[in-house]
């Protein structure tokens, strides 16, 4: 945390935005005063003591006046349908017209997968829906009555079809409560973060003097029972003092701000006071209240190709937890079997691929699957294309993956011979007259190095390309009982750019980190062997061999990124010590290990530009 003074960032953050333009009216900036701004939002029919509607972290900088427009639910319901989240502030106005209190909800906007055959006769429109228990739908017929659900379904229809579907789970729910010093100033901010239930998971108090300076901040966290007092000097050598209680109310931490760029000085406490360590970092207090889920809503899949990436990180993140990937896990498969894909099955997988760690959890798939015919002409006018095919085991995670990477061209041949041809898509190769030599199908095209691809369409040839094979890779996975990654072969078989190789690595218990990795020649001879230390200073080693497998380096990986690269003779002595990982007389992208696969295979791609630059 950045000085806990600040623990109400959360939802000050936007102190710093301009709030200029009240109700609509442009409002300049000499103008605002109390009288002016009060004056204003009467003109508009504002009273105090009935609730208003703002939406998202919306608070003024002057004296807490609203001054910016209030909205009705149903616009602030339908605000930015493709963001992460909905915040929405129901607000009410004390006699002066200044914020009495502010109940904040806010929602994730989550894209899921859902059956669009149920709104065939649903006309176009915005729809929203609840599901009981059974998954069945329940039409809500109101945005208010909406708005009082945990969690709703929203429905998008657009020209008699489907474009999004959302479930909209509350997240957090905050209420705000204000006093003012007579000149308008803030005096005390009352802030709790509450559960479903409305009972307090966190209450803040902050304390100002009169001329709206912090003085005083004080916690309870209901949930780890810890309490915060912070006191804020101003003084030229310390900017406040924070003192942590633990849940017996014993002081287990006193730490000195000096200032408010972050230099700190935090002392830890024994149970009778005396420090039992330092540290020049601030202690982190943050705890998750994120509002969980209904069992029923939390197994509907998101789509993860239309849901804002923040979500698919959330989801990812979770790829690194030891603790919580059952029902990650479980969404996985659901997802796999609303996509259609079957357990044990091989089929084309639509590109660009997932990458490993950013876009793929776990490896489960999460994309429609494609047949032949539909993965070979996904990118009929880019230069590179590639072609995926997966197999995925009894558990839904992908067992192998297949990655072709082909490069297509335009090929200008007499259009006459075609003239025979009804339309359709027809598939040739090239003998050595240059002649076209028609082929059966297209699974006989695609295990050629080269064949040409020609389109009819209206009587008229639309497209003729050659297509051909540069790199070839197969990936094959291992996977714990709990369904993590524990091993991963990575084959190179084809590649115009490097020699052949596998690589073999094993993962962690957590199937995210290489634990040691072996790279093999085609004859199976080793080419270089990563090992990950459990040590404090040292992150891992590298042995490299040369081609009769002689070990020929020893390289040190150190976590403060230095390199001790030991050079070796055939008797194993140290000839030559340098600080390079990379190996200078013959360098290869498989250099820096430990590799992971997606990076290699970009890397091989490059080689092959590299080598092919015009």
């Amino acid at each position: 945390m950045r000085l806990k003074c600040q623990s109400f960032i959360y939802f000050l953050s936007l102190l710093a935005l301009v709030f200029y333009s009240t109700l609509g009216l442009a409002m300049q900036k000499e103008n605002l005063s109390d009288h002016n701004i009060i004056n204003q939002l009467k003109s508009q029919g504002i009273k105090p003591h009935v609730t208003y509607i703002h939406f998202g972290n919306i608070y003024s900088k002057y004296k807490n006046f609203p001054t910016k427009p209030f909205l009705t639910l149903s616009e602030a319901e339908k605000k930015f349908p493709n963001d992460s989240n909905n915040i929405i502030q129901f607000i009410e106005l004390d006699d002066n017209y200044q914020y009495k209190h502010i109940v904040e909800k806010e929602r994730d906007l989550i894209d899921i997968l859902f059956p669009i055959a149920l709104f065939d006769d649903y006309s176009d429109g915005e729809y929203f829906f609840t599901l009981d228990e059974n998954y069945q739908l329940h039409q809500l017929n109101s945005v208010e009555d909406t708005f009082k659900q945990d969690c709703y379904l929203k429905v998008f229809i657009q020209q008699n079809k489907v474009t999004k579907i959302q479930k909209r789970p509350l997240t957090y729910i905050t209420k705000t409560v204000f006093s003012y010093w007579s000149n308008g100033n803030k005096q005390q901010e009352i802030s709790e973060k509450l559960d479903l239930n409305n009972n307090v998971l966190v209450h803040d108090e902050i304390e100002y003097d009169q001329t709206g300076q912090r003085i005083k901040l004080l916690e309870d966290n209901f949930i780890t029972n810890y309490k915060v007092v912070i006191t804020y000097l101003y003084t030229q050598d310390v900017y406040a003092l924070m003192d942590i209680f633990n849940e017996k109310g014993i002081k287990v931490n006193h730490t000195i701000f000096y200032d408010e760029l972050g230099n700190v000085e935090s002392q830890y406490l024994d149970e009778s006071g005396q420090i039992i360590h330092t540290s020049n970092i601030e202690p982190n207090l943050s705890t998750d209240v994120y509002l969980p889920q209904s069992a029923i809503y939390q197994s509907i899949p998101m789509d993860l190709l239309r849901v804002h990436p923040s979500h698919v990180d959330k989801l990812i993140e979770q790829m690194a937890s030891k603790d919580n990937y059952t029902l990650a896990d479980q969404e996985a498969v659901t997802r796999a079997k609303f996509l259609g894909i079957q357990s044990n099955s091989t089929y084309y997988h639509p590109t660009p691929f997932p990458q490993w760690g950013k876009d793929r959890y776990k490896n489960y798939p999460h994309q429609l699957t494609m047949t032949l015919a539909q993965a070979e002409y996904q990118h009929p006018k880019e230069q590179y294309v590639d072609l995926v095919k997966v197999t995925v085991g009894d558990n839904y995670q992908y067992q192998t993956i297949s990655r072709e990477k082909w490069l297509q061209v335009p090929l200008s041949v007499p259009h006459e011979q075609f003239k025979p041809l009804e339309n359709g898509t027809y598939f040739f190769t090239l003998d050595k007259q240059g002649q076209l030599i028609p082929l059966e199908a297209i699974e006989q095209a695609i295990i050629l190095p080269s064949y040409v691809r020609v389109e009819k369409v209206m009587g008229k040839i639309a497209s003729i390309l050659q297509k051909t094979r540069i790199q070839k890779t197969q990936q094959v996975y291992e996977y714990n009982e709990n369904n993590q990654m524990h091993k991963e072969i990575l084959m190179v078989l084809e590649s115009p750019s490097m020699p052949l190789l596998t690589v073999e690595t094993i993962y962690d218990d957590i199937g995210v980190f290489v634990v040691s990795q072996t790279i093999r020649d085609s004859q199976n001879k080793r080419i270089a062997v990563f090992s990950k230390f459990n040590d404090n200073n040292i992150y891992g080693v590298i042995e490299r061999f040369n081609r009769e497998e002689e070990k020929t380096n020893h390289i040190t990986i150190y976590h403060n990124t230095l390199i001790e690269n030991r050079h070796l003779d055939k008797a194993g002595n140290t000839l030559l010590i340098t600080d390079d990982l990379t190996n200078e007389n013959d360098p290869q992208p498989y250099d820096e290990l430990p590799l992971y696969s997606d990076k290699l295979i970009q890397q091989i791609f490059n080689a092959y530009l590299n080598e092919n630059k015009e």
